[in-house]
């Protein structure tokens, strides 16, 4: 072997790691994005909203679930039985309390009936489940695998709305949070079986580590809810502000901007993988990377972003089925968003290996009040719809480069 062969044999996985990351976000996406859009066109703006606020709930638990579990089975060494109990104890405890939690907050705001609010629990508890088991497959750098239960999520919950759309049923609320159920119990249960057999084990018999979890799961699982919690306090201050009606336009723009978001998502995941296995490395070096993945990211979504702008007079009525319009300057704000979450994505999973999480949970809290308070302060004085997310925007750039700061601070002596 050559000196010039090493490098791009080993340049290959990567490659690939990385594609298959990008494909598994997009594909995790592809049934609520194609849920949302049946929502859309079902159930009106005024019921997309409502799902669009319930399902920002859920992602709101599930941040919570993620940095905790998910990202502390990455970091920590799951495979040691101590630290492993200890993520199974906290797995279950989250779970539980994030589903309770959220179905008693919707029932208690009389957003969901009873029935409703029990259903929404369900869904939440199975997402969480089902994501724990995806956060388990990208530790192990299995991302193609994810794909595929992506697609059992695709086939069971889109076949439940499916089946009662065809039927004699009429499609509620309600069907699509039991379609949530179904496909994310289905998925679970398939991706539990692609796990490698060390990550299926239950440990017994041994004390679980809940300390070691707790102070480096704490931090992640408070900045993991920050962007969702920030999202949803935007999506009631608007409702309020403009209405729901209005506010649907908002999020069937974002809907169709989705992929150039998803394509973002998709590589932090790779790369946060990858960071965590290079202990070895440098801050310097990593943070190359970091910069690099930057780059490409920016690229990467504003050509997306003006994609989707020049394709919405012909594929715009594919989220709206022609009931509703959609801004083009609510798309292009959604772009620009796209664009500024790509200056900050790898400068963030950088930051969860490298720098006092306590840090960077700061410039988050900072970036989520700010954003929180400029949303309102635009939309109180007139403004439309389209800004709320060229304001998150410009935020989460500004916020990017303070952590950019932080991780140059902390190697500098």
């Amino acid at each position: 072997m050559t000196v010039t062969d090493a490098p791009r044999t080993a340049a290959a996985p990567a490659r690939s790691a990385m594609t298959g990351a990008i494909v598994a976000q997009l594909s995790q996406a592809v049934g609520s994005f194609l849920l949302q859009v049946l929502a859309a066109r079902i159930l009106g703006r005024e019921g997309l909203a409502q799902f669009a606020l319930l399902y920002g709930l859920v992602v709101v638990g599930t941040a919570a679930s993620t940095g905790l579990v998910g990202d502390a089975l990455t970091v920590l060494d799951r495979h040691a039985s101590h630290v492993r109990a200890g993520l199974q104890w906290w797995a279950a405890r989250v779970v539980l309390v994030a589903a309770a939690a959220l179905a008693l907050v919707v029932l208690a705001v009389g957003e969901l009936d009873a029935v409703d609010a029990l259903w929404f629990a369900l869904a939440t508890g199975t997402f969480l489940l089902e994501d724990l088991v995806r956060r388990l497959l990208m530790a192990s750098m299995r991302f193609w695998s994810i794909v595929m239960v992506d697609l059992v999520v695709l086939v069971g919950s889109l076949g439940v709305v499916a089946a009662v759309h065809l039927g004699p049923g009429t499609v509620t609320l309600q069907t699509f949070l039991v379609a949530m159920v179904v496909g994310q119990c289905a998925a679970g249960a398939v991706g539990w079986t692609m796990l490698p057999r060390a990550d299926r084990r239950w440990v017994r018999g041994v004390t679980p580590d809940r300390a070691i979890v707790w102070r480096y799961g704490s931090w992640r699982a408070l900045q993991h809810g920050i962007r969702p919690v920030a999202l949803a306090v935007v999506r009631v201050v608007a409702i309020a502000v403009i209405g729901f009606a209005a506010y649907g336009e908002v999020e069937a723009a974002r809907l169709f901007v989705a992929p150039a978001i998803l394509a973002v998502n998709g590589a932090s995941n790779y790369l946060f993988a990858s960071f965590a296995t290079s202990s070895s490395a440098s801050t310097p070096e990593l943070l190359r990377r970091a910069d690099r993945g930057v780059v490409a990211l920016l690229a990467t979504s504003v050509a997306l972003g003006g994609a989707a702008v020049a394709a919405l007079p012909l594929l715009g009525d594919i989220v709206s089925a022609g009931a509703f319009g959609i801004s083009a300057l609510a798309v292009a704000g959604w772009s620009a968003f796209a664009a500024a979450t790509a200056a900050i994505t790898p400068y963030g999973v950088l930051a969860a290996v490298r720098v006092p999480q306590a840090k960077v949970f700061a410039i988050r809290v900072v970036e989520t009040v700010v954003s929180i308070g400029l949303v309102w302060m635009v939309l109180a004085s007139g403004a439309e719809g389209w800004t709320i997310p060229v304001v998150l925007g410009a935020c989460s750039a500004l916020a990017g480069w303070a952590i950019r700061a932080s991780i140059v601070a902390e190697d500098s002596p």
